[in-house]
């Protein structure tokens, strides 16, 4: 069975950055409706802030925040798509024969997040950088669950996804970029969340949110349970 306690969580994206606004977003399920810029990244230089995409920056900065704060053992980066958006503007410029970018071919690795996070917290731990499609949340939660078994204490798992270029949008789900990071632990402790899974089954519909947000909603509310699908799987969540 997995489990885990939840230690530390924070998220952020364009126009919610405040405790007060994700709740809201929480109740209504409802993203700002005019442009956001994205939130300041006070912990990237400017001159790695300028290069990252908007949902790298935001997973960077929350990883540096957690790294701060805590003491971790182990790092999970999960994305569905990672860089897709600059990984689009090369494939555009090769078809029309541009030259390629230097900055945006060294910046279009799915682990970039991960490593300019480690490079940038001085982090030497182990880091890993997770894409399961619409189960990145669930193969970073297992993933982070192993590692407490094998001994680790604090594991932070950040999940992410950057803006979805317009030529996806027939295919995926055109969400403003985001990024959660959670604090894992084995133990419970003061004013934290044990979590367990409970079992999984066929889905039966789509998921409604992708689920890092499906996660995060759930413990905004102090749900006590949580479905994490994928289309074709859900799992079972339960706050104990």
């Amino acid at each position: 069975m997995l489990s885990f306690s939840l230690l530390d969580a924070q998220a952020l994206s364009p126009g919610l950055e405040q405790a007060a606004q994700w709740r809201q977003w929480a109740t209504q399920i409802q993203w700002p409706e005019a442009p956001q810029p994205v939130p300041a990244t006070p912990l990237i230089p400017m001159m790695m802030a300028r290069r990252l995409s908007a949902g790298a920056r935001l997973a960077v900065q929350l990883g540096l925040d957690m790294l701060a704060r805590h003491t971790v053992d182990n790092a999970i980066f999960v994305s569905r798509h990672g860089e897709l958006a600059r990984s689009m503007t090369l494939l555009q410029g090769l078809a029309v024969g541009n030259p390629l970018s230097p900055t945006d071919f060294s910046m279009s690795v799915h682990n970039t997040a991960a490593g300019l996070c480690s490079i940038q917290g001085k982090a030497t731990l182990p880091i890993s950088s997770l894409a399961a499609g619409e189960g990145s949340l669930m193969a970073g939660l297992t993933e982070a669950v192993a590692n407490l078994h094998a001994g680790y204490r604090r594991v932070l798992l950040v999940a992410f996804e950057g803006e979805i270029p317009a030529f996806h949008h027939p295919w995926l789900p055109a969400t403003p970029p985001y990024a959660l990071a959670l604090v894992l632990g084995n133990e419970q402790e003061a004013e934290s969340e044990r979590w367990r899974c409970e079992g999984q089954g066929v889905a039966t519909d789509s998921p409604e949110l992708a689920q890092p947000l499906a996660f995060w909603r759930a413990h905004l509310l102090q749900q006590a349970s949580c479905l994490l699908g994928d289309g074709r799987q859900e799992w079972s969540w339960r706050r104990d």
